[in-house]
């Protein structure tokens, strides 16, 4: 390989494929094994960066943004209980949309209307604004209920075990606590 200007290799196969390019930043040569790749950086014992992808088991981490570094025993028992609370409200919010729907289709069956085909013959006793809120209350919980998620898999692809554990054990409370009767 051509270090300095990034040779093309034919295959066995017939195929031609593009080796790397290395530039070098001063005018000493650049050898080829000084250039680390990420198979190299993963298999290194000191990977602190965010290009690591397996689990670690360490109290010290980083939770969602750049500063918000876990470096202490609090700091970490409070993003356990954190995290724990986050997916307890996950399973809640998922629980209470969940509800909602089901008191939608019920009043389906009971030939009512439902809150999205709301249209002009509605009765004079029933306000159409009530089929509304309901719709619009079932979208709010449903944003809530994804942007929960979201938070929840960030913290879990941090690739922390406390923090999956914590997330795992939030889950599985939440659902024991709201998820009786619901529509999954």
């Amino acid at each position: 390989i051509n270090a300095e200007y990034g040779d093309i290799k034919a295959q066995e196969s017939g195929f031609l494929t593009a080796m790397p390019t290395v530039y070098p930043t001063t005018s000493s040569p650049v050898s080829v094994s000084a250039v680390s790749t990420t198979a190299e950086a993963m298999e290194s014992s000191d990977c602190t960066d965010r290009s690591c992808f397996y689990f670690s088991t360490g109290r010290q981490s980083t939770l969602y943004l750049q500063n918000w570094v876990i470096d202490s025993d609090l700091d970490f028992w409070l993003a356990i209980a954190g995290l724990f609370v986050l997916a307890l409200l996950y399973e809640m919010v998922k629980s209470l949309r969940s509800c909602l729907i089901l008191e939608a289709q019920q009043h389906a069956v009971r030939g009512e209307r439902k809150p999205i085909l709301l249209r002009g013959d509605t009765p004079e006793h029933e306000s159409p604004g009530i089929d509304c809120l309901q719709h619009f209350l079932c979208a709010l919980f449903y944003l809530l209920e994804w942007t929960l998620l979201f938070l929840i898999v960030l913290a879990v692809v941090g690739f922390n075990v406390w923090n999956l554990i914590a997330v795992l054990a939030g889950l599985f409370t939440g659902y024991l606590v709201f998820g009786k009767g619901r529509l999954n």
